[in-house]
């Protein structure tokens, strides 16, 4: 591979390796983006347990629970992935949705915004004004924004993603524009990934995060889940065949969910990881989310790094 490349990645909350159980689990169902990046495999616990070893592909589960009984929740899992710290052993148990105070100075010192800062380092969500008027109000910011806050990453508004500038969680903008009554455009998955792939142009790391499915699984709603699903779908298709040679997309999530709608919990599932790109070998040993950011720095900086 090249001495440093650029990385995009995909943050998909709550998205677990289920069984391939269609009546509950939506990603027995075929999907062509998601399966782009998996050389063509199910995104179920069979379809990853061969996993895929490539020299641009990778694709496998690795570990959410980190050690710790219970259920995996969002504020360690993040922190974990995000720093490459054990921040559950820090936190001494599963914690969500916000990060634990012990993660703080973690998340502030060493997650992917601000060990890649120096490089370039963006946040692609752009937010609407009630996500600023509940952060300001409540002090309590997710583990992405914190993370960017902590590290002097710019958090997009919706006046970024009017003029092209950023993505909406839900990838088209139908939800801040049919629900929340903003004005946007609502646009389809292929120009949100050009705008994606746009903005990782100018960047050596991006990341997007797609919450939305979190959710689905959370309300145990098929039709919802495909809903959510379908348009990420299309934005991942879309960056799989438009990916520039020096461009690595990197997919995982913080725990498993939507991976089982016969439950309304969180599951102790593996979770994705999926590599497309020239940094694919140095995800080899990865094994649990606190192998994912480590990776990503030594894509950005160097295999030395």
């Amino acid at each position: 591979m090249p001495p440093s490349g650029r990385i995009l990645f995909i943050f998909v909350d709550g998205i677990g390796l289920g069984a391939d159980d269609a009546l509950a689990n939506p990603f027995a169902n075929p999907w062509a983006g998601f399966e782009a990046l998996s050389s063509g495999r199910r995104w179920t616990s069979p379809g990853a347990s061969a996993g895929v070893s490539e020299p641009d592909s990778l694709f496998r589960g690795i570990d959410a629970c980190l050690g710790m009984n219970g259920l995996p929740q969002s504020g360690t899992g993040q922190a974990s992935l995000f720093t490459g710290v054990n921040c559950v052993e820090l936190a001494g148990r599963h914690y969500g949705p916000f990060p634990h105070s012990a993660s703080r100075d973690v998340l502030r010192e060493q997650s992917l915004f601000a060990r890649l800062a120096d490089r370039g380092a963006a946040f692609a969500n752009a937010y609407p004004p009630r996500f600023f008027n509940w952060v300001n109000r409540t002090k309590r910011w997710p583990t992405t924004t914190r993370a960017c806050l902590d590290a002097g990453i710019r958090i997009r508004t919706i006046e970024d993603l009017q003029a092209g500038r950023g993505i909406a969680a839900d990838v088209t903008g139908a939800g801040l524009a049919n629900e929340l009554g903003l004005p946007v455009d609502v646009v389809g998955p292929e120009e949100a990934g050009d705008r994606l792939l746009a903005l990782s142009s100018d960047h050596a790391f991006t990341m997007m995060e797609v919450f939305h499915t979190d959710k689905a699984g959370h309300a145990m709603n098929a039709e919802s889940a495909h809903r959510i699903l379908r348009p990420l779908d299309g934005l991942l298709a879309h960056l799989a065949s438009h990916r520039p040679g020096d461009l690595t997309i990197v997919l995982s999530s913080d725990h498993g969910n939507l991976e089982d709608l016969s439950i309304k919990t969180h599951t102790r599932n593996e979770v994705p990881l999926a590599v497309l790109g020239p940094g694919a070998g140095l995800f080899e040993s990865v094994v649990d989310l606190t192998g994912v950011a480590p990776a990503v720095e030594a894509v950005v900086r160097g295999p030395a790094a």
